[in-house]
């Protein structure tokens, strides 16, 4: 299982337990399955941490997302005030349409 998956398992395993309204002990017990309590608490803080990390950047009114891979390739550069923004020529016009909806609230 890559991580991307494992992430999206775990994510849907907290939903569950959260949902349950069970003890961490009964609900691990109820799983179907082989979870310790060691890889529980492992993943419910590492989950809890991603949400509070995401919660703080929308706070602060950043927006995060993931491009892939790095680029030599020529880059545009967009000026808005104080402000530089660096994108490579050959962006996707899905993050190119994410990241024109984010300098609009600037």
């Amino acid at each position: 299982m890559d991580r991307k998956a494992k992430h999206q398992v775990w994510r849907k395993r907290m939903e569950d337990y959260e949902s349950s309204g069970q003890s961490v002990q009964e609900w691990i017990s109820s799983c179907q399955d082989e979870i310790t309590i060691y890889q529980f608490h492992y993943w419910r803080k590492k989950l809890k941490g991603e949400k509070n990390e995401v919660c703080q950047n929308e706070q602060n009114g950043w927006t995060s997302f993931d491009v892939q891979g790095f680029t030599t390739a020529p880059t545009i550069e967009v000026r808005i005030n104080d402000l530089s923004v660096y994108i490579p020529e050959d962006v996707s016009d899905t993050h190119m349409i994410r990241l024109l909806r984010v300098l609009r609230r600037v």
